[in-house]
């Protein structure tokens, strides 16, 4: 395909707007100059018919034979004027004042023309207006030519359009020379408006090109966000903030992610060197050391299936849509977790049956973590109720505990990737990532959670998911 000739969007601009002045002047210029030709040929109309009207009245007050030359005093010099017998024979026929050497039109007979004003040449310069009239043979009008008196029944009257030709040349003439001004005009007004409001367009695209090359705090100047520039200017800022924003917690999330992994790689590492530098001399201390290698393994295993979780819900990559019992779901993560959390009463209260429509293994980890969760960081002997049942709306999944809950800022934090109420004291086998999973997930099946809590009074996790559809 061919490119076009003007890439730049200025040029562009600039073209279209010269083109659509272009275009308006020439429409206005063929208005005006059609409007007024037909205002000059209508004044020539009338003219004739106000010379004839006239000539006819003044004749008939002659007396009884008019002149020739009182005749020819009756039209203007520049007009035509034959006369015709009751037989159409021609008896008197004058022609206009001739200017330059541009050859007469011919005037047919009068049996020959029309009724109505016709105009006779091709050549503006030469071309006549006529127009016949007719009398009645008891109306004919005595007229002495060459001494004898001849009754004439038929006039024909008859304008040069030759000064309608130079006032049509005049205009024309002003319109081309007031055409180019105003082209010339309108290109230089034209390329004045565009640099001026096309200025934030390339302050934008400084901004970004040094957005672009590091520069993560420039920001493109808006000026008023009522107009499309500044529009423009609002949504690039926005969007500029949004990838600070997340590079920022890209870089927090692998530095998270390097610390978690750090710890266990250490004390694998540890391990290690102690027994390849003899400091373990006994098979109960090598089976020790093998346990804690296998336990910093697990944690290290945990926290890698975590973020690829998180990775996979990141990436928006699509969900199972199958019909999963949610109360199901949940008493299969209570019966696993009897025999580690055998301290804790765990009890579940479910509305039979309560489906929703997901995938089911990711609901399975909702319900692994929240559960875990209230396992891991309550003290031993405290109660955790998990309750489902049916909302107004939707299906809800409430899961409680009686520990020592959360403040404000660990409430405003908990969802937040990596972080612990007291990364001093973390429970252990903790992450910091079973809400952030647990929040993704269920954002991804359309649905929401929130936290209640206060000191002293447990936590409440109630999450919320849409009805299976039938």
């Amino acid at each position: 395909m061919r490119r076009p000739a003007v890439r730049s969007l200025r040029g562009r601009l600039l073209v279209g707007t010269v083109a659509l002045l272009v275009v308006g002047l020439l429409a206005a210029d063929v208005t005006a100059y059609l409007a007024l030709r037909r205002f000059l040929d209508e004044r020539v109309d009338n003219t004739i018919e106000l010379v004839l009207d006239r000539g006819l009245a003044r004749a008939r007050l002659a007396g009884p034979a008019m002149p020739t030359a009182g005749m020819e005093q009756l039209v203007p010099a520049n007009a035509y004027l034959a006369l015709y017998d009751a037989e159409g024979t021609l008896v008197l026929g004058r022609l206009p004042l001739q200017h330059g050497d541009a050859r007469r039109p011919v005037v047919p007979p009068i049996n020959e023309l029309p009724e109505r004003p016709v105009t006779i040449g091709d050549d503006p310069e030469t071309a006549l207006r006529v127009r016949r009239e007719l009398l009645p043979p008891e109306q004919a009008l005595p007229v002495e030519i060459n001494g004898q008196v001849r009754p004439v029944t038929g006039l024909v009257v008859g304008v040069t359009l030759a000064d309608n030709a130079a006032t049509l040349r005049r205009l024309l003439l002003i319109q081309v020379v007031a055409g180019l001004l105003i082209v010339v005009l309108g290109v230089a007004l034209a390329r004045l408006v565009l640099n001026n409001g096309l200025r934030p367009l390339r302050a934008v695209a400084d901004t970004a090109r040094d957005i672009g090359r590091g520069d993560l705090r420039r920001r493109v100047p808006v000026g008023d966000p009522r107009t499309e520039i500044g529009s423009v200017a609002t949504a690039l800022n926005e969007a500029f903030d949004q990838r600070e924003r997340s590079e920022a917690l890209t870089r927090t999330f692998v530095a998270d992610a390097s610390h978690e992994l750090r710890t266990p790689l250490s004390a694998v590492h540890g391990w290690a060197d102690l027994y390849l530098n003899d400091g373990i001399t006994d098979w109960d201390g090598v089976d020790e050391a093998m346990r804690r290698i296998r336990t910093e393994t697990t944690r290290m295993g945990t926290l890698v299936e975590q973020l690829l979780t998180l990775a996979r819900l990141d990436a928006h990559q699509p969900l199972a849509r199958d019909e999963v019992d949610l109360g199901r779901v949940c008493a299969d993560v209570l019966d696993s977790l009897r025999v580690t959390a055998a301290h804790h009463r765990l009890a579940l209260a479910v509305d039979e049956p309560v489906t929703v429509t997901g995938d089911e293994t990711s609901l399975h980890q909702v319900a692994q973590n929240l559960v875990g969760n209230a396992v891991r960081h309550t003290p031993p002997g405290t109660a955790i109720e998990v309750r489902v049942h049916h909302g107004d709306e939707d299906v809800v999944l409430v899961v409680h505990d009686e520990g020592p809950g959360l403040d404000a800022q660990g409430l405003a934090h908990a969802f937040d990737r990596f972080w612990r109420a007291d990364p001093g004291r973390a429970a252990p086998g903790g992450t910091g990532l079973g809400l952030a999973i647990v929040r993704d997930i269920v954002e991804a099946h359309g649905g929401t959670v929130a936290l209640d809590s206060a000191p002293g009074q447990g936590l409440t996790v109630t999450v919320r998911l849409p009805r299976a559809t039938t």
